[in-house]
Protein backbone atom coordinates (compact mmCIF):
# COMPACT_ATOMS: atom_id res chain seq x y z
CA UNK A 1 0.00 0.00 0.00
CA UNK A 2 1.61 3.32 -1.13
CA UNK A 3 2.06 6.09 1.72
CA UNK A 4 1.14 9.62 0.12
CA UNK A 5 1.71 12.46 2.25
CA UNK A 6 -0.83 14.90 1.87
CA UNK A 7 -1.36 18.85 2.93
CA UNK A 8 -4.00 18.70 5.40
CA UNK A 9 -6.62 15.62 6.39
CA UNK A 10 -8.78 13.18 5.30
CA UNK A 11 -11.81 14.72 3.30
CA UNK A 12 -9.51 17.46 2.07
CA UNK A 13 -9.23 18.31 -1.50
CA UNK A 14 -5.56 16.89 -1.54
CA UNK A 15 -7.26 13.76 -0.27
CA UNK A 16 -10.21 13.61 -2.92
CA UNK A 17 -6.85 14.68 -5.63
CA UNK A 18 -4.92 11.70 -4.14
CA UNK A 19 -8.13 8.90 -4.44
CA UNK A 20 -8.03 10.02 -7.93
CA UNK A 21 -4.53 9.77 -9.09
CA UNK A 22 -3.34 6.52 -6.54
CA UNK A 23 -6.48 4.82 -6.23
CA UNK A 24 -8.58 3.96 -3.10
CA UNK A 25 -5.45 2.08 -1.45
CA UNK A 26 -3.43 3.83 -0.06
CA UNK A 27 -2.37 5.07 3.32
CA UNK A 28 -2.41 8.45 4.10
CA UNK A 29 0.12 10.93 5.90
CA UNK A 30 -1.56 14.17 6.85
CA UNK A 31 0.53 17.20 7.05
CA UNK A 32 -0.26 20.71 8.23
CA UNK A 33 2.01 22.42 6.03
CA UNK A 34 3.31 21.62 2.55
CA UNK A 35 7.05 22.29 3.86
CA UNK A 36 6.11 19.22 5.52
CA UNK A 37 4.60 17.59 2.57
CA UNK A 38 8.19 17.84 0.86
CA UNK A 39 9.91 16.69 4.56
CA UNK A 40 7.78 13.33 4.47
CA UNK A 41 9.22 12.60 0.94
CA UNK A 42 12.16 13.03 1.49
CA UNK A 43 12.76 11.43 4.44
CA UNK A 44 11.04 8.55 3.77
CA UNK A 45 7.71 8.53 5.47
CA UNK A 46 5.62 8.65 2.70
CA UNK A 47 6.47 7.48 -0.74
CA UNK A 48 4.83 10.17 -2.77
CA UNK A 49 3.37 13.68 -1.83
CA UNK A 50 0.98 15.41 -3.46
CA UNK A 51 0.89 19.28 -3.30
CA UNK A 52 -1.39 21.83 -4.76
CA UNK A 53 0.53 24.00 -7.53
CA UNK A 54 -2.27 26.43 -9.10
CA UNK A 55 -5.52 27.43 -8.51
CA UNK A 56 -7.56 29.15 -11.54
CA UNK A 57 -9.08 31.26 -9.47
CA UNK A 58 -6.27 32.29 -7.15
CA UNK A 59 -3.55 31.67 -9.40
CA UNK A 60 0.11 30.11 -8.99
CA UNK A 61 1.33 28.97 -5.60
CA UNK A 62 4.88 30.42 -6.22
CA UNK A 63 6.40 29.11 -2.55
CA UNK A 64 5.38 24.97 -3.78
CA UNK A 65 7.83 25.69 -7.01
CA UNK A 66 10.43 27.12 -4.76
CA UNK A 67 10.04 24.16 -2.41
CA UNK A 68 10.27 21.48 -5.05
CA UNK A 69 13.14 23.10 -6.36
CA UNK A 70 15.33 23.57 -2.96
CA UNK A 71 14.86 20.30 -1.87
CA UNK A 72 15.43 16.69 -3.05
CA UNK A 73 12.22 16.27 -4.63
CA UNK A 74 11.08 15.86 -7.80
CA UNK A 75 7.27 16.02 -9.68
CA UNK A 76 6.44 12.37 -10.88
CA UNK A 77 3.43 13.43 -12.02
CA UNK A 78 -0.12 15.39 -11.52
CA UNK A 79 -3.52 15.66 -11.66
CA UNK A 80 -6.33 18.42 -11.86
CA UNK A 81 -9.65 18.61 -9.48
CA UNK A 82 -12.46 20.81 -10.32
CA UNK A 83 -13.31 22.58 -7.13
CA UNK A 84 -16.83 22.46 -5.73
CA UNK A 85 -16.82 24.51 -2.33
CA UNK A 86 -19.51 23.77 -0.15
CA UNK A 87 -21.15 25.41 3.39
CA UNK A 88 -21.40 22.59 5.81
CA UNK A 89 -22.17 22.40 9.34
CA UNK A 90 -24.08 19.85 11.90
CA UNK A 91 -26.78 18.43 10.48
CA UNK A 92 -30.43 20.36 10.31
CA UNK A 93 -28.48 24.26 10.99
CA UNK A 94 -30.16 26.83 8.84
CA UNK A 95 -28.16 29.36 6.96
CA UNK A 96 -29.42 32.09 8.70
CA UNK A 97 -28.20 30.76 12.14
CA UNK A 98 -24.92 30.97 11.14
CA UNK A 99 -22.59 33.05 13.52
CA UNK A 100 -19.02 32.19 12.24
CA UNK A 101 -17.54 29.69 9.07
CA UNK A 102 -14.38 28.76 8.67
CA UNK A 103 -11.87 27.65 5.75
CA UNK A 104 -8.31 27.62 4.62
CA UNK A 105 -7.73 31.23 3.06
CA UNK A 106 -7.67 30.24 -0.35
CA UNK A 107 -11.37 28.72 -0.03
CA UNK A 108 -12.63 31.70 1.87
CA UNK A 109 -10.93 33.75 -1.19
CA UNK A 110 -12.55 31.47 -3.53
CA UNK A 111 -15.95 32.24 -2.23
CA UNK A 112 -15.82 36.31 -1.61
CA UNK A 113 -19.24 37.27 -3.62
CA UNK A 114 -21.29 34.51 -1.49
CA UNK A 115 -20.15 36.40 1.81
CA UNK A 116 -20.66 39.63 0.48
CA UNK A 117 -24.44 38.70 1.30
CA UNK A 118 -23.96 38.17 4.79
CA UNK A 119 -22.31 40.78 6.23
CA UNK A 120 -22.79 38.99 9.65
CA UNK A 121 -21.02 36.27 9.41
CA UNK A 122 -17.35 36.01 10.58
CA UNK A 123 -15.07 34.30 8.49
CA UNK A 124 -11.74 31.95 10.13
CA UNK A 125 -8.65 31.03 8.25
CA UNK A 126 -8.18 27.44 9.41
CA UNK A 127 -4.70 25.70 8.34
CA UNK A 128 -7.19 23.19 6.28
CA UNK A 129 -10.97 22.76 4.87
CA UNK A 130 -11.45 19.56 5.92
CA UNK A 131 -9.61 20.13 9.52
CA UNK A 132 -12.55 23.06 10.20
CA UNK A 133 -15.17 20.46 9.21
CA UNK A 134 -13.20 18.15 11.77
CA UNK A 135 -13.20 20.46 14.60
CA UNK A 136 -17.14 21.09 14.10
CA UNK A 137 -18.08 17.94 14.41
CA UNK A 138 -15.13 16.61 17.05
CA UNK A 139 -16.17 19.58 19.22
CA UNK A 140 -20.67 19.78 18.24
CA UNK A 141 -20.08 23.50 17.48
CA UNK A 142 -23.44 25.01 16.67
CA UNK A 143 -23.64 28.55 15.08
CA UNK A 144 -20.26 27.52 13.50
CA UNK A 145 -20.01 26.60 9.79
CA UNK A 146 -17.05 24.72 7.52
CA UNK A 147 -16.45 25.55 3.66
CA UNK A 148 -14.89 22.40 2.04
CA UNK A 149 -15.46 19.66 -0.30
CA UNK A 150 -17.99 16.96 -0.37
CA UNK A 151 -15.91 14.13 0.92
CA UNK A 152 -15.29 16.30 4.23
CA UNK A 153 -18.97 16.37 4.86
CA UNK A 154 -19.17 12.40 4.25
CA UNK A 155 -16.21 11.97 6.19
CA UNK A 156 -17.60 13.91 9.15
CA UNK A 157 -21.05 13.50 9.12
CA UNK A 158 -22.06 16.97 8.35
CA UNK A 159 -24.82 17.94 6.38
CA UNK A 160 -24.49 20.90 3.29
CA UNK A 161 -26.09 24.17 3.96
CA UNK A 162 -25.59 25.20 0.25
CA UNK A 163 -23.12 23.52 -2.51
CA UNK A 164 -21.15 24.98 -5.32
CA UNK A 165 -20.36 28.69 -3.25
CA UNK A 166 -17.57 29.39 -5.14
CA UNK A 167 -17.42 32.74 -6.96
CA UNK A 168 -16.85 31.21 -10.86
CA UNK A 169 -17.78 27.61 -12.10
CA UNK A 170 -14.77 27.11 -13.69
CA UNK A 171 -12.62 26.72 -10.56
CA UNK A 172 -9.79 24.62 -10.89
CA UNK A 173 -6.78 23.44 -8.81
CA UNK A 174 -3.99 21.72 -10.69
CA UNK A 175 -1.30 19.01 -7.80
CA UNK A 176 2.04 18.22 -8.86
CA UNK A 177 3.13 14.45 -7.57
CA UNK A 178 6.13 14.52 -5.78
CA UNK A 179 9.13 11.45 -5.05
CA UNK A 180 12.37 11.51 -4.15
CA UNK A 181 14.76 12.76 -6.65
CA UNK A 182 16.02 9.80 -8.13
CA UNK A 183 13.53 7.11 -7.64
CA UNK A 184 11.82 5.27 -10.47
CA UNK A 185 9.73 6.54 -13.20
CA UNK A 186 6.42 4.48 -13.90
CA UNK A 187 4.85 6.32 -17.32
CA UNK A 188 5.93 7.94 -20.60
CA UNK A 189 6.65 11.38 -20.56
CA UNK A 190 5.48 13.96 -22.24
CA UNK A 191 5.46 17.21 -20.21
CA UNK A 192 8.21 18.69 -17.86
CA UNK A 193 8.56 21.41 -15.22
CA UNK A 194 11.70 23.24 -15.41
CA UNK A 195 13.29 26.95 -13.64
CA UNK A 196 15.76 28.75 -15.63
CA UNK A 197 17.44 32.18 -14.83
CA UNK A 198 18.57 34.78 -17.99
CA UNK A 199 20.85 37.63 -17.34
CA UNK A 200 19.86 40.97 -16.83
CA UNK A 201 20.79 42.02 -20.86
CA UNK A 202 17.80 42.91 -23.53
CA UNK A 203 15.93 39.97 -24.99
CA UNK A 204 17.47 37.23 -22.52
CA UNK A 205 13.63 36.11 -22.13
CA UNK A 206 13.40 36.43 -25.75
CA UNK A 207 16.16 34.19 -26.22
CA UNK A 208 14.90 31.29 -23.72
CA UNK A 209 11.47 31.30 -25.29
CA UNK A 210 13.08 31.29 -29.08
CA UNK A 211 14.78 27.88 -28.07
CA UNK A 212 11.97 26.28 -26.26
CA UNK A 213 9.69 27.01 -29.37
CA UNK A 214 12.62 26.74 -31.91
CA UNK A 215 12.34 23.12 -30.78
CA UNK A 216 8.60 22.84 -31.29
CA UNK A 217 7.98 22.36 -27.75
CA UNK A 218 4.92 24.00 -26.26
CA UNK A 219 5.11 26.18 -23.28
CA UNK A 220 1.60 25.67 -21.36
CA UNK A 221 2.72 28.24 -18.32
CA UNK A 222 5.89 31.03 -17.36
CA UNK A 223 5.95 32.02 -13.93
CA UNK A 224 8.60 34.65 -12.75
CA UNK A 225 10.16 35.97 -9.67
CA UNK A 226 12.74 37.83 -8.63
CA UNK A 227 16.03 36.48 -7.52
CA UNK A 228 16.37 37.39 -3.65
CA UNK A 229 19.69 38.94 -2.98
CA UNK A 230 19.98 40.10 -7.22
CA UNK A 231 17.65 42.14 -7.50
CA UNK A 232 18.09 43.10 -11.13
CA UNK A 233 17.78 39.32 -12.29
CA UNK A 234 14.48 37.17 -12.48
CA UNK A 235 13.98 33.71 -12.55
CA UNK A 236 11.47 31.54 -14.48
CA UNK A 237 9.20 28.64 -13.97
CA UNK A 238 7.46 26.96 -16.48
CA UNK A 239 5.89 23.98 -17.72
CA UNK A 240 6.53 22.43 -21.14
CA UNK A 241 4.84 20.06 -22.97
CA UNK A 242 7.01 17.50 -25.41
CA UNK A 243 6.18 15.24 -28.22
CA UNK A 244 9.49 12.98 -28.31
CA UNK A 245 12.59 12.76 -25.91
CA UNK A 246 15.13 14.17 -27.93
CA UNK A 247 13.29 17.30 -27.47
CA UNK A 248 14.15 17.44 -23.84
CA UNK A 249 17.67 16.49 -24.61
CA UNK A 250 18.24 19.32 -27.09
CA UNK A 251 16.47 21.84 -24.24
CA UNK A 252 18.75 21.06 -21.79
CA UNK A 253 22.26 21.53 -24.29
CA UNK A 254 20.72 25.12 -25.12
CA UNK A 255 19.35 26.35 -22.34
CA UNK A 256 22.64 24.81 -19.85
CA UNK A 257 24.96 27.38 -22.39
CA UNK A 258 22.44 30.38 -22.84
CA UNK A 259 20.98 30.40 -19.25
CA UNK A 260 23.04 31.43 -15.97
CA UNK A 261 20.79 28.94 -14.02
CA UNK A 262 18.73 25.83 -15.55
CA UNK A 263 17.49 23.03 -13.86
CA UNK A 264 14.52 20.35 -14.21
CA UNK A 265 12.16 20.12 -11.78
CA UNK A 266 10.27 17.13 -13.23
CA UNK A 267 9.80 14.91 -15.88
CA UNK A 268 5.96 13.48 -16.07
CA UNK A 269 2.68 12.24 -17.59
CA UNK A 270 -0.02 15.35 -18.51
CA UNK A 271 -2.33 14.46 -16.04
CA UNK A 272 -6.14 14.04 -16.04
CA UNK A 273 -8.74 16.60 -14.80
CA UNK A 274 -11.64 15.25 -12.37
CA UNK A 275 -15.00 16.86 -11.19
Amino acid sequence: MKRIAIQGIRGSFHHEAALHFFGEELELIECESFQSVVQSVTEGVADKGIMAIENSLAGCILPNYQLIRKNDVEVVGEVGLRVHLNLMALPDTKLEELEEVRSHQMALRQCGDFFTRYTNIRLVEHFDTAGSALEIKKNNLKRIAAVAGSLAAKEYGLGIIKEGIEDHDLNYTRFKILQRRGGLKEEIPDKVSIYFQTSHDPGSLAKALTVISGLGINLGKLQSHPVPSKNTLYGFYATLELTDADQLKDLKTMMKRMMLEFEILGVYKKGETYG
